[in-house]
């Protein structure tokens, strides 16, 4: 008989399922803040081209978040890739992170509102820093509990490790950046994302996606 908590193929088969839809709804709510210009308030060419202009910390915010969604997106199907069975604990490990995706619109609103303020920085920065701690706590767990795929080498699993901590090192580095100002903060984490984004994925996600 199998017991609650013992793992198995079909506890990661409904991770996954979940993990697409959270994350298809994050992606939908942060464009949904960029909203049309009141037409009342719009007499002419010129009134429209500044009203679009206005909305340009709602513009970069979003592009900020859609590449942190991204990123997420081919960390934990990386995961996925390399994990083989879970169990409830890793289950809840992996609900945490989804939490933290699901408040990422609100961070992200938070920011494109009050893009002078250090404060939002430091409320996206953590947020970041909650997404990358219960990412590397999930691929911890199951490392120790020997729930990768017996195919997956070591430097496989250092690779998972080594990403996490070096992109929230450089994440922390963005964020003290606020202490100079706000939008230096906001540019350097910009780029790093679409360094991450851009960047090859190597072998790690060729066993993803391959």
């Amino acid at each position: 008989m199998k017991r609650p908590l013992e793992p198995s193929t079909e506890g990661r088969g409904r991770i996954v399922g979940i993990t697409d839809g959270v994350f298809a709804i994050a992606l939908t709510l942060i464009v949904l803040e960029i909203r049309v210009p009141s037409h009342e308030a719009v007499h002419s060419e010129g009134e429209l081209l500044g009203a679009i202009l206005g909305l340009a910390p709602r513009f970069l915010t979003y592009a900020l978040s859609f590449l942190t969604l991204t990123i997420f997106w081919f960390g934990q199907q990386a995961q996925h890739g390399l994990i083989a069975k879970s169990d409830r604990r890793l289950a809840t490990l992996n609900l945490c992170f989804l939490a933290f995706i699901a408040l990422l619109p609100f961070s992200t609103d938070l920011l494109a509102d009050f893009l002078e303020f250090r404060i939002a920085v430091v409320v996206y920065w953590l947020n970041l820093l909650m997404l990358g701690a219960t990412l590397f706590a999930s691929w911890w767990y199951a490392d120790r509990n020997g729930m990768i795929a017996e195919d997956v080498d070591a430097e496989t699993r250092r690779t998972v490790y080594n990403r996490i901590v070096k992109a929230q090192a450089l994440w922390a580095v963005g964020a003290a950046l606020c202490l100079v100002t706000p939008l230096l903060s906001i540019g350097f984490i910009l780029l790093v994302q679409l360094i991450y984004a851009a960047a090859p994925r190597a072998s790690l996600l060729r066993k993803l996606i391959g």
